[in-house]
């Protein structure tokens, strides 16, 4: 009776959606019945198939097809992540998009490596760009852009000669942007206009250093690699130092923030999370596990699809870091529940956009890797 309930809602929603709207959850509290198969690959094709649907013919990857006030929007940020996990789908089309998506990052860098956030006028094919002359931040759009320069040279070697011959320069670059927002105590500030530290960006910018200086190992040449160590122990330091609040035994929000508060699921919960996926402390270590547990107390129902952002976004992230953990039972309860809805034909929320959709790739991958 359940299951025929749920189908009928379903056929309804369909019938009063056109095609072009059924990539969109109709409902975002709509539960559906969660399949008794998990299916890693096919949540993995789906998601990689949804950002491929909203890349433009120039390479840009727009957020959805949700049309902001403006236009499409894109942000090379959320663009980069989806980019990288495109890569972990690497068919000879998904290649194909992020050496496109990459090839229009460096095409539109500014003279310090920063690039700004554009609208197009179409969300997929020919589309006219708008820049908006500004940028979230500045650091974590560098830091994910080297870290997905990084993963294609891993899953598409031939791909280092293709960057040295036609990149080298942009590619450092895009680097150094990094470095110009690190400021002397090894934490980077968002950007000159917003000079804030945060947690959440400094991880990603730890993760990028540590990459910046794979590449210039195996893929750039003519570089100092010494610089790049450099800078990523003193951004290491700084971390630890300056936003790991140790009698509390949880990290600041930001650099000179107050104590963060678990209450606060943005940024002040959210920002504990981010040390773990990217990297800047081991998910084995007891610090990984008492952040994880503790977030887990506050915010229990996260894999059973509740949403606890004030925005409504669903922070996919989260699955991803469960997968980190290797926190099988809650990771694969999420994907149960996402892919409750991609069987139906339609994505978990209204505003489902490429980020969410990467996260979920890259969670279905690493838990899928864990299992095997």
């Amino acid at each position: 009776m359940e299951k025929t309930f749920y189908f009928l809602i379903i056929l309804i929603l369909f019938a009063c959606k056109s095609k072009s709207d059924l990539a969109l959850a109709p409902n975002p509290t709509l539960v559906l019945p969660l399949p008794d198969t998990l299916s890693y690959n096919s949540i993995i094709a789906n998601q990689c198939n949804f950002i491929l649907s909203h890349q433009l013919n120039d390479g840009a990857f727009t957020m959805s097809s949700n049309r902001d006030v403006s236009g499409y929007k894109i942000v090379p940020y959320f663009a980069n992540i989806a980019a990288r996990a495109l890569l972990e789908n690497p068919t000879n089309t998904n290649i194909d998009a992020v050496k496109r998506w990459i090839t229009w990052y460096f095409d539109h860098l500014n003279p310090d490596g920063s690039v700004f956030d554009y609208f197009a006028t179409n969300y997929h094919g020919e589309a006219t760009l708008i820049s908006t002359g500004d940028f979230d931040s500045i650091d974590s759009y560098a830091a994910t852009f080297i870290t997905l320069i990084r993963k294609l040279c891993e899953v598409s070697p031939p791909d280092k000669s293709w960057l040295k011959l036609n990149y080298s320069k942009q590619l450092i670059k895009a680097g150094e942007a990094m470095a110009l927002m690190m400021q002397e105590d090894g934490l980077t500030i968002a950007k000159p206009s917003y000079q804030i530290k945060y947690t959440m960006d400094n991880a990603e910018v730890n993760e990028g250093l540590i990459d910046m200086v794979w590449l210039s190992q195996n893929v750039v040449s003519n570089i100092d690699i010494s610089t790049w160590q450099v800078l990523l122990d003193k951004n290491g330091k700084g971390i630890e130092t300056l936003l790991w609040d140790n009698s509390e035994a949880k990290y600041f929000m930001y650099q000179g923030g107050p104590v963060a508060n678990w209450k606060v699921f943005y940024a002040d919960a959210t920002c504990q999370l981010y040390p773990i996926w990217c990297g800047v402390i081991l998910p084995t270590s007891q610090r990984a596990k008492d952040l994880w547990n503790t977030f887990n107390i506050n915010y229990p129902d996260w894999a059973a699809g509740k949403i606890y952002d004030n925005g409504g976004y669903p922070w996919t992230v989260i699955s991803y870091v469960s997968a980190v953990m290797n926190d099988k039972i809650k990771t694969d309860h999420y994907l149960r529940y996402v892919q409750s809805f991609l069987d139906t034909g339609i994505q978990p929320t209204n505003n489902w956009y490429n980020l969410e959709a990467a996260f979920v790739i890259l969670a279905a991958k690493k838990i899928k890797g864990l299992t095997n």
